[in-house]
């Protein structure tokens, strides 16, 4: 049995295109031993890096992509890749969908490490290509694919232009992408929202995990009502580059009702939205816990969620007052479902399987479509949610099954 192809980071940090990574250097070199033009078609990839290096969300998305695609080229299937046409792309596509288990990750990790004694980079040990962060199995949604075939059609694009093939598979996928023959694991038709049952067991946990643990989980209640009530997304409550959510977020508009500001969030939007009673009753309860005012003041510069214990790495290592971050948020939200699955075990069993299968999202799902469930007009719960539009909403007020047996008319065979 052949050994498992392993991954590695092929392509440096926009600012290190010009003078390249080393082993990255050695290992272009000895592939192009063995294929033909590899060191050609690299150059050409960093030199279309290069022209994409001032928009760093465009530069990170083709570059993780151009990166998935030359390994598995190369590594995989050991073909140049003037080889790739759209049979082969489309395997490419299958690979990426159903991965192998030891190229999956459940965090996302940088691809280089710094040697601080040499001053060189080398290969992260904990990176991997793909990354699980919710849930029990790797799935990828359509909407996904088809940003990763918009992406290599216009590298492909760009390789045509530098004369080196005359084709563009991906361009010929993204215009033909069919679900059932590219294998996606999509499930259109799954529940989204949390359950009543679910939401009331998880409510449930959550309350007895701040009476019991106030030390860890009462940050977490305020956490969970937040998004059920307010329904953000998780970047917009999490630490970010250029973004720290604190306390003053909470605002007092001039009207006396309590608002929860989001700056700028997904397409550049800021919002605000009310908060209700029931939220409000939370952040008072935290704020006590902190020892700090029940309400916050304009200019507090209080962290929304504040660490446990002192960062080891990365961001703000050392301190102990730091905002939270997606991941931090993540495992929390992760460890509440979890554990109150373990109590539904065994009363109801679909619904703690269901549960474990959840992710973040799912609490933002759940309160806007109880919301809208609630009678709140949808232009309400459009702005409250940030969405651009109505259409947007379509996906939240579709009819569960138990809404469409209810409603099925009955018919006599």
């Amino acid at each position: 049995m052949s050994e498992p192809v392993e991954f590695i980071p092929l392509f440096p940090h926009a600012e290190q295109l010009d003078v390249g990574v080393l082993y990255i250097n050695q290992q272009v070199m000895a592939l192009d031993l063995i294929i033909h033009d590899a060191a050609y078609s690299y150059e050409l990839a960093i030199e279309y890096l290069s022209e994409n290096r001032f928009n760093p969300n465009n530069f990170k998305s083709i570059r993780s992509e151009l990166n998935l695609l030359f390994n598995w080229v190369w590594f995989v299937k050991r073909c140049s890749i003037a080889d790739v046409d759209r049979v082969l792309l489309r395997k490419f596509v299958d690979f990426c969908n159903q991965p192998p288990l030891h190229l999956i990750t459940h965090a996302s990790y940088p691809f280089f490490i710094e040697n601080k004694q040499l001053h060189t980079l080398a290969p992260n040990p904990k990176w991997q290509p793909f990354v699980l962060r919710d849930g029990t199995r790797y799935v990828r949604k359509t909407a996904t694919l088809k940003a990763q075939l918009s992406l290599l059609s216009g590298f492909f694009l760009f390789l045509s232009d530098m004369e080196y093939c005359d084709k563009n598979p991906a361009a010929v996928l993204l215009r033909r992408l069919n679900v059932n023959n590219t294998h996606v694991i999509e499930s259109p038709d799954e529940e989204k929202a949390l359950s009543e049952l679910q939401w009331k067991s998880v409510w449930q946990q959550v309350n007895q995990l701040g009476t019991t643990q106030p030390e860890k989980h009462q940050r977490t209640r305020l956490l969970f009502a937040l998004l059920y009530l307010l329904y953000p997304r998780v970047s917009e409550i999490a630490a970010r580059p250029g973004f720290t959510p604190m306390m003053s977020s909470f605002v007092k508009h001039r009207s006396g009702q309590w608002v929860f500001k989001i700056p700028r969030s997904k397409g550049g939007k800021s919002r605000m939205i009310p908060c209700p009673d029931e939220l409000m009753a939370c952040l008072i309860e935290y704020r006590r816990y902190l020892g700090l005012s029940d309400f916050p003041e304009p200019d507090e510069r209080v962290p929304l969620f504040v660490r446990h214990k002192a960062g080891t790495h990365g961001r703000e290592a050392g301190i102990l007052n730091a905002q939270l971050g997606i991941e931090a948020i993540r495992s929390i939200v992760r460890t509440v479902f979890d554990t109150t699955a373990d109590v539904l075990e065994n009363s109801a069993p679909h619904e703690a399987h269901e549960l474990r299968e959840f992710s973040v999202h799912s609490l933002r799902h759940t309160g806007i479509t109880t919301s809208i469930a609630a009678g709140t007009p949808l232009q309400v719960v459009m702005k409250n949610a940030g969405h651009a539009d109505l259409s947007t909403l379509s996906v939240y007020i579709s009819t569960d099954i138990q809404q469409q047996a209810k409603s099925t008319v009955t018919r006599v065979l």
